[in-house]
């Protein structure tokens, strides 16, 4: 009889937790919770227990209450996005593409301490690549990598309109199964030891080759590499692991024409903050060195303590244009239209500091 009650009692506690799984699971989100990211993620991350229910919830919201829009007003490849604004016009509008379903799903997941990522790539359907690129979502459950697809679990388009039909086909996939149907532009992505090539994929080869004496790709080492870049490191990687990860097609082509022009976007970017960030250092030291040279100029006798003030103020100076120093000559690969500006700020500096130099002699 013990036993027995023993017996009972365990399977009311797993009934219980499956019962509690399913109820985190399947929470309905009041509308008012989902109008913006913060208050989805404060409600979502509240009301589920662990990270997988949690972006079952995601998953299960988007799904379930955006709705794809079949005649997209596209953005130019000139013009710069907003993705907070893309973002917040998709959840007002309750519908969106495949990009501002990603985006949601990463940005709530960020908010919940879940690890996740927006990822491009293209699809194949029924043996058919498919003619436009997509993008979908990679996150970190319990120490593994896992796909998200929301738009491919929303439903379908049938003659040019969007039918409803949420599925959970695309939540949590292993990355050895989402590849069969999803590959993204940058193999990191993957998330596999043996990457498929871009013609593997596209011919739907059950299995790469990957060659005997061949090292397999430490995905996991890549991304720690990854996230410690600056953009224009970050895509200069990517385009170099497109670059040798077989025949690329138009897609894979077009994808690179992109990447390559917002690497020099964001060289531009990287130096403009770098002589910015030397110009405020370097003016804070102009303005001490400024002080020492009018309290010198007004007292023809200086005591003791307009001594100490003077110390201190070339002192400043000293540390600002070092520091100016320091931060310039990180400057690398500058644009052409940068260089004459780079140039002289670090004559002005090296000119300051020598000035700075004379004063401490006095």
């Amino acid at each position: 009889m013990k036993k027995l009650y023993l017996l009972i009692i365990a399977v009311t506690c797993i009934l219980n937790e499956m019962q509690a799984q399913t109820l985190h699971t399947d929470i309905e989100i009041p509308d008012s919770y989902t109008n913006s990211i913060d208050s989805l993620a404060l409600y979502i991350d509240s009301h589920c227990r662990g990270d997988e229910n949690k972006l079952h919830a995601l998953y299960q919201w988007l799904t379930s209450h955006m709705h794809y829009n079949v005649y997209p007003t596209f953005i130019s490849v000139n013009e710069k996005r907003d993705e907070k604004k893309e973002i917040l016009q998709a959840l007002q509008n309750r519908e969106g593409v495949c990009r501002h379903f990603s985006l949601i799903f990463r940005a709530v997941s960020e908010r919940m301490d879940i690890p996740a990522f927006f990822i491009e790539g293209y699809t194949r359907s029924n043996g058919v690549v498919m003619p436009e690129p997509h993008a979908w979502c990679a996150a970190l459950v319990n120490g593994h990598w896992y796909l998200y697809d929301p738009t491919f679990g929303m439903g379908y388009v049938r003659n040019y309109q969007f039918v409803s039909s949420p599925n959970h086909n695309f939540c949590q996939v292993a990355p050895e199964t989402f590849i069969h149907t999803h590959m993204p532009f940058d193999p990191l992505w993957q998330f596999l030891p043996h990457p498929y090539t871009y013609p593997t994929f596209d011919q739907g080869i059950p299995q790469p080759k990957w060659p005997a004496n061949m090292p397999d790709f430490d995905y996991a080492d890549t991304l720690r590499t990854y996230l410690k870049q600056k953009p224009a490191q970050q895509l200069m990687a990517v385009n170099e692991r497109i670059r040798h990860n077989g025949s690329s097609n138009r897609l894979v082509d077009y994808y690179l024409q992109l990447s390559t022009a917002n690497i020099a976007v964001h060289r531009q970017n990287e130096v403009y903050n770098i002589y910015k960030n030397t110009l405020k250092h370097y003016n804070r030291s102009i303005d001490n060195y400024n002080e020492v040279i009018r309290y010198r100029r007004i007292n023809q006798k200086i005591k003791k303590e307009g001594k100490e003030k003077i110390k201190n103020w070339l002192q400043e100076a000293q540390n600002s244009v070092e520091t100016a120093e320091r931060i310039i000559n990180t400057a690398q690969n500058v644009p052409e239209q940068y260089k004459t500006a780079i140039g002289n700020l670090k004559k002005s500096i090296a000119e300051t500091a020598r000035k700075i130099e004379l004063q401490q002699q006095l």
